[in-house]
């Protein structure tokens, strides 16, 4: 019931190191329930003292409780490379994960008594963490000492072990119901991480206005632009910011210029 869109972008060409500098996160604003649907669910999370940037998907109240605890990690690093960002993502979501299976299944599934397991029950509980999945999708971004940007993705991933997964080259990802669709479109866009970061930003918004034609993913959109020293929050309410590589509204602009032909030409003449 939602799209999050992570990309990498460089801010100069080659042969400017490090690349990729910059970072552009994208998601809508969706929520869906069995009974009921939201326009006002935001799922961007912010933190520019730890440089750290994130948009959600699945159970957003999941990712929205591992959030503070990666935060926490991340302010205890002395040095920012990707083996600490590796180390530090891991644990918190190992953390986060043993957390939530004492609260979801031990407690209400395993316990014969408060506080007290059954030695039978050993072999049934290891079974049930190995399949316990607590439900966060979460893509994340940071830089590190030298202004490198790093992309994260935070889930299960098919046929692939652990939870936590780096998306470095060609520097993308896409989660959510509309992932398909938007990963569709960057492939065909070539998106890559050599790109620039106002060419990125604009394959991204793209690939999320593919994402939208999904009936679970909605028009409204955040988006997160980041480069080593400062980023940029745009939205429906505020399009602009000064500084910024590229604005919400010349990216508009942009869809009514690059947009993939249309061939209402070709149909039956209108009576």
């Amino acid at each position: 019931m939602t799209i999050g869109i992570g990309v990498l972008g460089s801010t100069k060409p080659r042969p400017h190191v490090p690349r990729p500098d910059g970072l552009v996160m994208i998601s809508d604003t969706m929520g869906s329930t069995p009974y009921d649907s939201t326009d006002e669910l935001h799922k961007m999370l912010i933190n520019d003292e730890a440089r750290l940037y994130a948009v959600c998907a699945g159970r957003l109240e999941k990712s929205a409780d591992l959030w503070p605890m990666i935060v926490r990690e991340f302010s205890g690093l002395t040095v920012r490379n990707h083996g600490g960002f590796l180390q530090k993502l891991n644990k918190a979501v190992i953390d986060h994960r043993a957390q939530h299976f004492q609260y979801d299944i031990i407690g209400p599934r395993h316990m014969v008594v408060p506080g007290q397991i059954d030695d039978r029950q050993h072999e049934s509980m290891m079974q049930d963490f190995q399949q316990y999945d607590i439900g966060a999708s979460m893509l994340v971004g940071t830089f590190d000492d030298q202004g490198q940007s790093f992309l994260y993705y935070i889930g299960p991933l098919y046929g692939v072990s652990g939870f936590v997964h780096l998306f470095e080259f060609p520097g993308h990802y896409a989660i959510g119901t509309g992932a398909y669709n938007a990963e569709m479109w960057l492939n065909y866009r070539q998106q890559v991480l050599g790109l620039s970061v106002k060419q990125s930003a604009y394959h991204a918004y793209e690939a999320k206005r593919m994402a939208a034609r999904a009936p679970t993913v909605n028009d409204d959109i955040e988006i997160l632009i980041a480069v080593p020293n400062q980023s940029f929050h745009l939205t429906r309410q505020e399009p602009e910011k000064s500084g910024c590589p590229i604005s919400l509204t010349e990216m508009e602009e942009l869809f009514k210029k690059y947009e993939t032909p249309k061939t209402a030409g070709l149909g039956h003449p209108n009576n």
